[in-house]
């Protein structure tokens, strides 16, 4: 007789391996069904804030995040000549900030967790809701049946549209570049994560560990704008000639192949995102533009509560009630501030541009205390 409840959680990234890692520390049969055949992450930085670091201490990986990563200590906001506007210091909490590349971090969660726990090549077709249980039906025949299943299935999450309808995320007209290189400019300032900011465009760059540089580009675009025919990297290289010499010294260091482009999407925050013992989580609930760098740290923060209110309550329904209602106002603050320092970027008027920056210069104290905020969370 099975007495462990059984967890059906779709999506193997971040957010859903982090769910079947605490899932499986707190004593559940949490299983992942993960479309692709190899679990990997493409090849980009993240920072894990305080409020994400928290989650990694307590899930015991904060040691091997610091040992695979780069401790980060300030947020600098600059002109794109690279004139500072603000400098924010971001390592005055008890826990540290960490850059970290993503297939570390990914790796770090799933390789705690048994291989048998992850099911790869199966593909979410839909579910159905028989009294206490739910049936997910996968596109390779197979059929499972759980208490409980949570969509971790990204920013276009199958799980999502049979749960509340096929509706698309919004656009919100820029298009980003990644790179990595081991090419670190003579100009970088160690533990910072340097952004630069210049009309309807805006760059950054931070360390990851092993010497790793990760770089990000965005720029004004229409939806699905194809590659120049020149290819990614000279594209970039013409973008940005004449900002911040270490931006063009990193484009030119990094090769084409290590480029990968996106265009950036959110929704407007709603609820519900659950439905009796079916929940969503991360990108899946709450997508959200990576202008304040929280989308992998808030689907962590996802991860820790749903599981703790799963340990809170027998009924899945009940917990996945108040793990939204503990979830909700958060992301939504988050989902919209994002979006609100997304549109600081798409002023291209120069007299428009440098009343932002003036601006930008002005708050700085008030953009210090609001990182404060954001970062202060505990899960």
């Amino acid at each position: 007789m099975r007495t462990k409840k059984k967890i059906i959680i779709v999506g193997g990234g971040i957010g859903g391996a982090a769910a079947a890692l605490a899932l499986y520390r707190a004593g559940f049969e949490a299983v992942v069904y993960e479309r692709t055949k190899e679990l990997r992450e493409v090849g980009a930085g993240i920072a894990l804030w305080a409020n994400a670091t928290h989650i990694l201490k307590n899930l015991d990986l904060l040691e091997d995040a610091i040992r695979v990563g780069y401790l980060t200590t300030n947020y600098q906001f600059n002109s794109q000549s690279g004139k500072e506007l603000v400098n924010i210091l971001v390592d005055r909490f008890e826990l540290p900030v960490v850059a970290i590349h993503r297939a570390e971090l990914h790796q770090l969660l799933w390789r705690n967790v048994p291989h048998e726990k992850f099911d790869l090549g199966q593909t979410f077709e839909r579910f159905e809701q028989d009294r206490s249980q739910v049936r997910a039906y996968l596109t390779s025949g197979l059929t499972v049946e759980g208490d409980a299943l949570i969509g971790a299935d990204g920013l276009r999450s199958r799980v999502r549209a049979n749960l509340l309808g096929d509706h698309p995320p919004t656009y919100r007209n820029f298009k980003t570049w990644r790179g990595l290189t081991d090419y670190i400019p003579s100009r970088y300032r160690p533990g910072y994560i340097q952004e630069f900011l210049g009309c309807g465009k805006g760059f950054g760059f931070l360390m990851l560990g092993k010497g790793q540089m990760y770089w990000y580009a965005a720029a004004i675009a229409k939806e699905a704008q194809p590659d120049a025919k020149i290819g990614r990297k000279q594209e970039l290289e013409l973008m940005f000639q004449d900002w911040f010499p270490s931006i063009p010294e990193l484009i030119a260091a990094t090769e084409e192949a290590n480029i990968v482009t996106t265009d950036l999407y959110d929704r407007p925050p709603t609820q519900p995102w659950s439905k009796q013992n079916i929940t969503l989580l991360g990108d899946a609930a709450h997508p959200m533009l990576p202008t304040l760098g929280q989308g992998a740290c808030t689907a962590l923060e996802d991860a820790y509560v749903v599981t703790k209110c799963l340990q809170e309550h027998s009924d899945p329904t009940t917990a996945f009630q108040q793990y939204e209602s503990l979830r909700f106002s958060r992301t939504k603050a988050i989902v919209e501030q994002s979006l609100r320092s997304g549109k600081m970027g798409e002023f291209k008027n120069p007299f428009a541009v440098a009343a932002r920056n003036t601006f930008i210069k002005v708050m700085g104290a008030s953009i210090g205390n609001s990182f404060k905020s954001l970062h202060a969370y505990r899960a």
